[in-house]
């Protein structure tokens, strides 16, 4: 993945990422090409693992893994119109997309057992549920289920986030694009824009402004020393 150091996700909002278990898209190659699965994962700490299952017939599990997994988390997105930019009237845009994307390496290992399936099922329901809501259904019943998956788990050794979310505009650009997606609904981007993005450019922009002092003052220098 593609990332500009401005669209460099904060470690800890990444750390934050994969703290809570969430879907993402589980990405194998095999010898005819890359395959792919949308799964809920958690985060095994002491492994230092992300870890979900996958129904014994999914070509993911039945085909040899040729290299390295990939899981994709995508946080949020959404469009953006230039319309929502405060400088568009002065400069007109053109449209784009912000989102905040989160994608994990790792060797990819697939245990058939059926217990360690019924162990991952378990705990994924454990993270959601308030009570056992799988005792009803009974142990006997849950191990026949469980014959139908298989446990995977993908390691954690490379960590790569991805915030394109309006860091190059100009301040004023970011508080009128925060305002406009937290009215449509969009409150955790809008928070990301508030406090992240925003004292990012108006860093950005105070030292584009300091450079331009300096360069005016040069200036100034050479038309003394010419004049002299």
């Amino acid at each position: 993945m593609y990332v500009p150091r401005h669209f460099e996700l904060p470690d800890d909002y990444a750390a934050e990422l994969l703290e809570r278990p969430r879907r993402g898209n589980l990405i194998t190659v095999h010898a005819d090409g890359p395959a792919a699965t949308l799964v809920p994962f958690y985060r095994d700490a002491e492994r230092g693992t992300l870890v979900t299952h996958l129904v014994c017939n999914n070509p993911q599990v039945r085909e040899p893994i040729t290299g390295p997994g990939m899981v994709i988390f995508d946080d949020v997105d959404a469009y953006v119109s230039p319309r929502w930019y405060a400088t568009n009237e002065v400069k007109p845009n053109v449209p784009t997309w912000d989102y905040i994307t989160l994608h994990v390496r790792g060797p990819v290992r697939i245990d058939p057992r059926p217990e360690a399936a019924l162990r991952v099922a378990r705990r994924l329901t454990e993270l959601y549920e308030s009570d056992d809501v799988l005792a009803p259904i009974g142990e006997e019943k849950l191990e026949r289920m469980a014959r139908a998956i298989v446990a995977v788990e993908v390691g954690i050794e490379q960590v790569q986030g991805k915030a394109k979310m309006s860091q190059n505009r100009h301040p004023d650009d970011i508080r009128s694009l925060a305002a406009e997606l937290a009215r449509r609904g969009h409150a955790r981007m809008a928070e990301y824009l508030l406090e992240v993005s925003l004292p990012y450019a108006q860093q950005r922009y105070a030292t584009l402004a300091r450079l331009g002092e300096v360069h005016a003052l040069r200036e100034d220098v050479k038309d003394v020393t010419e004049i002299g």
